[in-house]
């Protein structure tokens, strides 16, 4: 009977220490688990700073890309003004410049090109100035927007 008991002991201890055994190492692995955890979260804590650095790069080269297109659109409208007031004073004006071949198709000389200029009713002339600064306005917003398209490229990383 005393190799039962033994037996039974022993089975006993066993499974205590097998038990424990998975314990201590069920313990050992959460601790990995949190540190495994922790490392993740300071990495996602530093990929999350470095777009916010971007995102803030990014944001002040756009401001610098408005400021500079916002400053060419006063500079445009300011020169239309004056344009526009030395039109309306008739001290200068707008004409049409026309090439003209003073030889004709005859000719086989030098073919030499001259100018004439065409002066334009005032009507006509505030017109051309409307149309220079609807093109300028454009233009200025076309080289904004591809300033912005350029600068959230380089933001993603597409121009690296």
């Amino acid at each position: 009977m005393l190799d039962k008991a033994k037996l039974l002991g022993i089975a006993l201890g066993a499974a205590l220490a097998i038990s424990a055994g998975w314990l201590v190492n069920g313990w050992r692995l959460d601790g990995q688990h949190a540190a495994e955890l922790a490392q993740r979260d300071r990495q996602a804590l530093a990929v999350a700073e470095q777009v916010m650095a971007i995102g803030r790069a990014a944001n002040a080269a756009i401001s610098t890309a408005d400021a500079k297109a916002w400053k060419g659109l006063e500079d445009d409208k300011k020169e239309l003004r004056r344009l526009r007031g030395c039109v309306a004073d008739g001290t200068c004006g707008v004409r049409l410049i026309t090439a003209e071949d003073r030889h004709g198709p005859g000719d086989p000389g030098a073919g030499s090109v001259g100018h004439d200029t065409v002066e334009l009713d005032p009507d006509v002339q505030r017109r051309v100035l409307d149309h220079r600064e609807a093109i300028g306005e454009d233009a200025r917003k076309l080289e904004y927007l591809r300033a912005y398209a350029e600068q959230c490229w380089h933001a993603v990383g597409g121009g690296v």
